[in-house]
């Protein structure tokens, strides 16, 4: 059954929940005057969240499923707040033309073949 908001003569604003069945009905305000309906914007609630990589190693879009997010142990997972500290480590610096060329070696080793078989443990 939808709410509507309702403004009478003497301007009482008041919601009623009000059948679709009754929706021409004229309303009554508790001071007695007729009461129109007045336009208004629905209230819309969403779960949606900006992605986050929960500790179960998932990406989660919903506040629902981060609630839900468990660490391997199945222990809730709480975020920390900023101000209990975590220790902050230093930044690696990367030397981006190094890491280019690296990569292009290894796509060029696959590619003719000069790929380290896999090691094969045995039990």
């Amino acid at each position: 059954m939808p709410m509507y908001d309702y403004l009478c003569a003497e301007g009482h604003r008041f919601e009623r929940m009000v059948s679709l069945s009754r929706f021409d009905d004229a309303q009554q305000c508790q001071c007695g005057e007729l009461a129109r309906r007045q336009i208004s914007a629905p209230m819309v609630l969403s779960d949606c969240m900006a992605p986050k990589w929960g500790a179960d190693g998932k990406l989660h879009d919903s506040r629902a499923s981060w609630e839900r997010a468990t660490d391997a142990k199945g222990e809730k997972f709480y975020p920390l707040d900023p101000g209990e500290g975590i220790p902050k480590g230093e930044t690696q610096k990367h030397d981006e033309k190094q890491l280019r060329d690296d990569i292009r070696a290894g796509i060029e080793d696959v590619k003719y073949g000069r790929v380290a078989p896999p090691v094969v443990l045995e039990d």
